[in-house]
This record gives structure tokens, C-alpha cells and sequence, in this order.
């Protein structure tokens, strides 16, 4: 597998990015325009709207900045700082996010915790009426893995996802709905690794990779 991602990859991911932003900001912009104009007394009202609203923005930033960025190759180490991104990202959907031990095993790669949060955010898909998100890492077998637990009534993994992650993926025919899932193995190809997703048990899906 090449280790350089399709221009159209990148252009779907920026439109993921654009796409999940364009709520919150909106709604920042909503809020400072009723302060602006105060004739309901609804200033109170609007000032919490707008910063609850940035705040989401800024989670989401900082979330994506390392799960798609260059600086997510270096953090890979720091489940302390991984898990604040995670949980802050997580705190305005309807999943539950949990990370039980932040102990780094030996030989995770630099950007194993890169790929865990988008394992994070590839759970997230999976739950459009919520769950429960369960990070986790480990050695097994003589190697060291990162992996997510999905869990929720609604677990769902849809025929497009599953398309993308497939060997029959043609990168031309991916959308903003499937991509991170295609990106999502791309990171793990790209380190001799592949996703392994096991939905054996109702209600649950896990997501594994390892090094």
C-alpha cells in the first residue's frame, strides 16, 4: 500500500472538518447577534449559546488538529493529553467516553495515539443514538495494540463504511461520510498494521490495531 494519501482523500476530510465546525460557529455567530440586539431580554441567554457553542468549535479543532495532523505523530506517549482531547470532543455528542488506563505499553509507535482517536471518532460514527465509547491499549501476542470499544442499542456499522474499509475501495468513490473510516486504515496500513473490526457480540464493535 502506498503511504500517500489521494488529493480527494484530503478534500473530503477538509469538507468533514468544515462540515462538523459549521454548527457551532454558526451558533456562536447566532448568539453574538442577539446580544447585539437585546430588545427580548434574551442576553443571558445568547451569551451562553455563544460560548458553549465556541467551546464545542474549540474541542473539535483541537480534536481533528491531531487526529489528521502532523502534530498527532508526536503525542503518541501522552494518554494524559489524549484523553482530555477525546473527552472534551466527546462531551457535546450523545456517546459516553471512557478510557479506563492511560498506561502507555512498550513499543507503541509515535502516532499510536494518533490512531486511536481516530479509532475514537470512527466509533462515534457507529452510534447515531448513542452509547458508550471505551478506548483501551495493551500487549497481546508479543505485540502492542490501540483499540475501541463500541457500545450501544444502535450499533451500527453502515454498507458505505464498510465499503470503505474494504480491499475493494476505490478512493475516486469515497464521501464525507466514509472517509475517516478509509483514513482511519490508512493510518493503520501505513505501519505495517491493518483495522481489524470484530462485531461478533450484539451491541458491541471493536476496532483493533496493532503494531
Amino acid at each position: 500500500m502506498s503511504d500517500k494519501v489521494d488529493f480527494r482523500v484530503l478534500e473530503l476530510l477538509t469538507s468533514r472538518l468544515c462540515h462538523d465546525l459549521v454548527g457551532p460557529v454558526g451558533a456562536v455567530n447566532n448568539g453574538l447577534e442577539l446580544m447585539e440586539d437585546d430588545s427580548f431580554g434574551m442576553a443571558a441567554d445568547a451569551l451562553k449559546l455563544a460560548t458553549g457553542s465556541a467551546v464545542q468549535a474549540a474541542a473539535t479543532l483541537q480534536f481533528y488538529r491531531i487526529a489528521y495532523g502532523l502534530a498527532g505523530s508526536r503525542l503518541g506517549s501522552d494518554f494524559a493529553t489524549l484523553n482530555q482531547l477525546a473527552s472534551n470532543y466527546l462531551k457535546h455528542t450523545k456517546a459516553e467516553f471512557n478510557w479506563p488506563n492511560l498506561t502507555v505499553p512498550e513499543g507503541l509507535p509515535e502516532d499510536g495515539g494518533k490512531i486511536l482517536l481516530n479509532l475514537i471518532a470512527f466509533g462515534l460514527e457507529m452510534l447515531p443514538r448513542g452509547g458508550v465509547i471505551t478506548a483501551h491499549s495493551g500487549e497481546a501476542d508479543n505485540r502492542t495494540f490501540v483499540a475501541v470499544t463500541v457500545a450501544g442499542e444502535s450499533v451500527a456499522i453502515r454498507e458505505e463504511v464498510r465499503y470503505a474499509i474494504s480491499e475493494k475501495v476505490d478512493p475516486g468513490e469515497l464521501t464525507p461520510r466514509n472517509v475517516h473510516a478509509y483514513f482511519t486504515r490508512f493510518l493503520a496500513q501505513r505501519r505495517g498494521s491493518d483495522l481489524l473490526v470484530n462485531s461478533s457480540v450484539d451491541g458491541h464493535v471493536q476496532l483493533i490495531v496493532s503494531f
